[in-house]
């Protein structure tokens, strides 16, 4: 349960307190649910901030919650059998009840359930939106993203990758640059706290990019962008440095810079939210496509796992501390 608004610029442990309570039976046309896993998401930081534009915080006392997978153990609703796999959103505890409007059952034929949480789900979506509707890679183009070996980021290099581009992107550490390499995609991966950061850049991408993925911004996107090729391409699929600031982005000079780029360089600039395509027949086309590739092993998402619900404060903290390699995961149970 939340305690207290996070005092930091990330949420931590002190913010939730675990409370004990007895599990109820379901009722006529309900659900038993056992959380088996529960994914951890950037936007989950604007659910317990005070004030928040991007979701409506929880109140004192209240369960925090978030996307889940989970196994019915008692069913009571037509449709749901026990040992059913489902997934949806709902709180971080060991079981949850539902009627089958907050929830949706995954098919038997998915490789695995906890990739509902990622490659099958927002951050997968994310990046399959981000090239079907902006970037539209094709053979031989540069494709950049930041945050190589995020959840979101491996999906873009992979995804990429299939369309015969060529993926570069920064990472925190050299470990993790090496793995963006050999498991993610991506045919260059550079620490995004080189010094000399921008100059590796363009020794690395002589050509420049011809499509961009932006999920952090900062420091990696301020050494790219000069890079953009003519007709250029950047999906803006989120800002995380700014999910943590209380005061908004900084008003500076280089604004008029960055527009001038888009003029003179007629690049395309699109944000690109999965709000706007969840239930549509795109995402029907996503989670057929998605899991096809996973079967064939044309894409192979790499999971974070962090054991125990006791746990989870700790595995969203370190979001924001970029430990997390891949789509991070809290382990509830078996």
């Amino acid at each position: 349960m939340l305690k207290e608004r996070p005092r930091f610029q990330v949420p931590t442990e002190k913010c939730f307190r675990v409370e004990e309570a007895d599990i109820n039976a379901p009722g006529k046309g309900e659900i038993l649910i056992q959380t088996v896993w529960l994914g951890m998401d950037p936007y989950l930081f604007s659910r317990v901030k005070k004030v928040s534009d991007q979701a409506k915080p929880i109140e004192f006392g209240e369960v925090m919650y978030g996307a889940a997978v989970g196994r019915v153990v008692a069913s009571n609703l037509a449709g749901f059998s026990e040992e059913d796999y489902v997934h949806g959103l709902w709180g971080w505890k060991d079981y949850h009840i539902s009627d089958g409007s907050d929830i949706s059952k995954i098919p038997s034929g998915v490789s695995s359930p906890s990739h509902m949480l990622g490659a099958l789900g927002a951050a997968g979506f994310g990046a399959y939106l981000a090239n079907r509707n902006v970037l539209n890679v094709q053979p031989g183009d540069v494709v950049f993203c930041s945050a190589a070996t995020g959840a979101l980021g491996q999906i873009i290099g992979q995804i990429a990758k299939l369309k015969g581009g060529v993926v570069v992107g920064t990472a925190s550490t050299e470990e993790k640059c090496q793995l963006a390499t050999t498991s993610m995609g991506y045919d260059y991966c550079i620490e995004h706290s080189s010094r000399d950061l921008s100059q590796r850049l363009e020794t690395a991408i002589p050509d420049g990019i011809d499509a961009m993925v932006v999920s952090t911004g900062g420091r990696s996107f301020d050494a790219a962008f000069p890079l953009m090729n003519k007709n250029g391409r950047v999906a803006i699929c989120g800002l995380m440095a700014l999910y943590t600031s209380t005061s908004g982005p900084a008003r500076n000079d280089n604004n008029m810079t960055l527009l001038n780029e888009v003029l003179l360089k007629r690049l395309r600039i699109q944000g690109s939210l999965v709000l706007d395509y969840l239930n549509t027949d795109i995402h029907r086309e996503f989670l057929q496509e998605m899991s096809s590739w996973i079967r064939l092993g044309a894409v192979k998402p790499v999971e974070h796992i962090t054991k125990g619900l006791e746990n989870a404060p700790s595995a969203l903290r370190e979001l924001f501390e970029g430990k997390n390699v891949g789509k991070s995961i809290v382990s509830v149970s078996d």
